[in-house]
């Protein structure tokens, strides 16, 4: 499974994770000005930001083949805060403002569990649409080594017809 956005925050919450229900009150409360990093506050389009895989013995490492993953299409206002007491594993994470803003988790006890919080999806769609903005995006090919993990998962001995 690959949960994205909200799908990684549901995964996140139904294992027991603590979410952050908005990130600009998050940082507000804690007496730091928010540059909304995450999404863009004209909600015009995603924005594009670094993330840093932390864990060379994740999934998501090994997919990727880095340590980090250059402008991840980001569009959320919420964010998965402690995974403390749970079977995930934080295995990617963004510095906001001076702060750590999860931006990947895996369940290592799990066969391919991992939750993302960017769109990857929206990435593969600005090269296909050669949206004008496209290059301030994760690559085409970046994006599409997460779906083809997947669909390799899911069909270990290749896609067949029928």
């Amino acid at each position: 499974m690959i949960a994205i956005c909200r799908g990684m925050q549901m995964l996140s919450v139904v294992s027991g994770a603590d979410i952050i229900q908005d990130l600009g009150k998050w940082y507000e409360k804690q007496g730091i000005e928010y540059h909304s990093m995450h999404r863009d506050p004209e909600k015009k389009d995603l924005v594009p930001h670094d993330a840093k895989i932390i864990s060379r013995d994740s999934l998501l490492y090994e997919i990727i083949g880095e340590d980090r993953l250059k402008g991840v299409p980001s569009w959320h206002h919420q964010a998965v805060r402690s995974v403390e007491d749970t079977r995930l594993a934080v295995t990617a994470k963004t510095k906001t403002d001076g702060k750590n803003v999860i931006e990947a988790v895996e369940r290592p006890d799990k066969r391919f569990c991992i939750g993302v919080q960017f769109h990857p999806e929206v990435a593969v769609r600005k090269v296909v649409d050669k949206e004008e903005n496209a290059d301030e995006f994760m690559s085409y090919e970046t994006a599409e080594k997460l779906f083809r993990a997947l669909i390799r998962e899911g069909y270990p001995d290749g896609v067949t017809e029928g």
